[in-house]
């Protein structure tokens, strides 16, 4: 038997591309960008990593496979566009996770649970089902750790229910200005991988969770 490569950490950013975030969406993607840069320049992390972008709005799409940041050049644009279903995220997530854990293993790595942080400045659509389709994402073996920030005019119940931990909610007080906080969520997003990554390449598996400036942890604190 062969020994594993290495163990690796699924990270999928999944992002509310809905009409709502057409001021901001430029912001979004100068922040993948620099994200691209920061993990590049951490190597050791970078290696821990797979990374995945998927949108959503009427629909999800994926627009990177998990990979290695290290082997790409840049990163996916995301846009806005439709309404704002959650649905459609976590039925994607629920799809494809199992399927990419697999390819994984098929490839010699050991495979931590994934980690997903998902991110919004609305609420979900009203008769959408996102509940039931959460219970799915969280309901098989393999099922992510998923943190949850809210932006904008996002509801702080709706996001408690998101995350999977009352320590993985987040949300922005009120009055932040939209573009700074994806500013300042991107920043955490990116220290929150390369910790993780860096742990890793230690022998630690625990998820490294970085608050971003500006958010509120719906966990010890009020909105």
């Amino acid at each position: 038997m062969n020994e594993p490569l290495g163990t690796v950490l699924p990270v999928y950013f999944v992002a509310d591309e809905s009409g709502s975030m057409y001021p901001h969406v430029g912001e979004l993607n100068q922040g993948l960008t620099s994200l691209l840069d920061a993990l590049q320049g951490e190597s050791m992390a970078a290696a821990k990593v797979r990374f995945c972008v998927v949108g959503f709005a009427d629909d999800a799409r994926c627009y990177l496979e998990p990979e290695d940041l290290r082997r790409i050049e840049k990163m996916p644009e995301l846009s806005a566009r439709g309404s704002t279903s959650f649905a459609a995220a976590f039925d994607a997530l629920t799809d494809r996770i199992p399927r990419d854990i697999q390819n994984l293993k098929n490839n010699g790595y050991l495979v931590n649970r994934p980690a997903v942080f998902f991110l919004t400045d609305g609420a979900p659509n009203r008769g959408d089902g996102w509940e039931q389709a959460h219970a799915r994402l969280t309901g098989f073996a393999a099922r992510p750790n998923i943190l949850a920030f809210g932006i904008g005019s996002a509801d702080a119940e709706v996001i408690k229910q998101v995350a999977t931990d009352p320590r993985y909610a987040f949300i922005t007080a009120a009055g932040t200005d939209t573009g700074i906080a994806i500013s300042k969520f991107v920043t955490a997003l990116t220290q929150s991988v390369i910790n993780s990554g860096q742990a890793l390449a230690t022998g630690q598996s625990t998820l490294q969770v970085e608050k971003p400036d500006g958010f509120v942890s719906l966990a010890v604190d009020t909105v």
